[in-house]
């Protein structure tokens, strides 16, 4: 009995380890990593278009893949593809509709046929492209027009404060502290422009006028600069200063708005002549009506939000914020959004100041950007590491996390 206890052992191990080999196998069921569907399946939506990837493997038996579609108010999938052959990882989807839901399966196809188990995903096409930073990040992120997947993570920067879109030819401006400079990265051709010699750039906004860029540079010496997007000056730098935060360009003059934290004042500029100064306790984030032509501060220590004419006259205001923060406004629709972090919110209010509506449940909520196009608004949330969509009525649409607290949002809408 005791010279069989070896044999029975080894037994036991060699069908533990045909087990363990079957489940290796990418298209068996049990497979942990795969489930036996292809692996890595993606659709990331773009304008009019969506992109389909997967990770690419081998089999005996496996001969390409067959990719299926079922778009909106279909009840059955369709193939779209003849069998892709075993090298493919990619497809491009295109002349879809902007704003419908579109649901993808990717096969394997075997020399028996084509496989039981689809890989599967839905994108929604889109003209807008969010973009996000994170804080201290060393990239820069796109991410799909439905706020449901990571484009790309591009850039080697040193550590990103701030962002901005030009949404005349969808560039972005980002500051990067951590290396002393501003990068003007083109997402069409791939090419970026570095801008050395800043201090500690904190924060940064596009005249999409002329496409250039205003920079708020705390040194030393402390300054706002103006700079082309070829990287050459556009003209001598807005000083003295002390602590600019933020900056806002009213589009009809060019003018520029400057939160001035160390000196409790908002001050507007024309070129470098000052026409309007006004105290606002610690001013933390500035936006500027391009219809009325009014600035909205933020004031994240003092809980306020101040309401001025391009004068520098105080105007009706809103009430009640624990900590505003990020601020937009939505000249078409009348609509100024803020986010107030310590409350957990974000709150829409009518150019008179009164209360439209707010949107709660949104933890750390930050910085956001409006989409001119649709009047919706993208919030970064930090200590959660989301990015929220939120509808032009008040309704979040989407929530994609997995951020390492994103500190800035900017969004182009498209069409260029």
């Amino acid at each position: 009995m005791r010279r069989l206890l070896p044999l029975l052992a080894a037994a036991t191990l060699a069908i533990t380890g045909c087990s363990t080999r079957e489940r290796a196998n990418p298209f068996d069921p049990r497979n942990p990593s795969t489930s036996g569907r292809p692996a890595g399946f993606t659709a990331l939506a773009g304008d009019r278009e969506v992109r389909l990837r997967w990770q690419v493997v081998q089999g005996n038996a496996l001969i390409g893949y067959q990719l299926f579609r079922r778009a909106p108010f279909e009840n059955q999938y369709h193939a779209i593809t003849d069998v892709l052959g075993l090298s493919v990882s990619s497809f491009r989807d295109i002349l879809l509709t902007n704003g419908d839901d579109y649901s993808y399966r990717l096969y394997f196809v075997f020399l028996s046929g084509i496989g039981n188990l689809p890989a599967e995903d839905v994108a929604t096409p889109g003209p807008t492209v969010p973009w996000v930073i994170e804080g201290g990040g060393t990239e820069l992120i796109q991410v799909t027009p439905d706020n449901r997947r990571v484009v790309a993570r591009s850039g080697d920067y040193g550590s990103t404060t701030d962002l901005s879109v030009n949404q005349r030819d969808g560039t972005v401006w980002v500051a990067d502290e951590g290396f002393g400079r501003v990068v003007v990265y083109d997402p069409l051709t791939g090419v970026t422009v570095s801008i050395p010699g800043f201090g500690r750039p904190r924060a940064v906004t596009v005249d999409a006028y002329n496409s250039t860029g205003w920079i708020c540079d705390i040194g030393p010496p402390d300054v706002v600069r103006h700079y082309q997007p070829n990287g050459q000056p556009e003209s001598i730098p807005i000083a003295p200063l002390f602590q600019p935060v933020d900056v806002a360009v009213d589009p009809q003059d060019g003018s520029v708005w400057v939160c001035e934290l160390g000196t409790d004042r908002v001050r507007r500029f024309v070129s470098t002549t000052e026409v309007m100064t006004h105290t606002v306790p610690d001013p933390s984030r500035v936006a500027v009506d391009s219809l009325t032509r009014d600035g909205w501060i933020t004031s994240y220590a003092n809980g306020t939000v101040t309401h001025l004419s391009f004068t520098g006259s105080p105007l009706p205001t809103a009430t009640g914020f624990t900590s505003p923060l990020g601020v937009a406004v939505d000249a078409r629709r009348g609509r100024i959004w803020i986010a107030d972090p310590g409350a957990a919110r974000v709150v829409a209010l009518q150019r008179d100041g009164s209360q439209e509506f707010q949107v709660t449940g949104l933890s750390d909520a930050g910085e956001l950007a409006v989409d001119p196009a649709t009047g919706d608004a993208w919030v970064v949330l930090g200590r959660p590491g989301e990015l929220v969509h939120i509808s032009a009525a008040g309704v979040v649409l989407r929530r994609l996390g997995g951020f390492r607290s994103p500190i800035a949002v900017s969004v182009d809408p498209g069409g260029h």
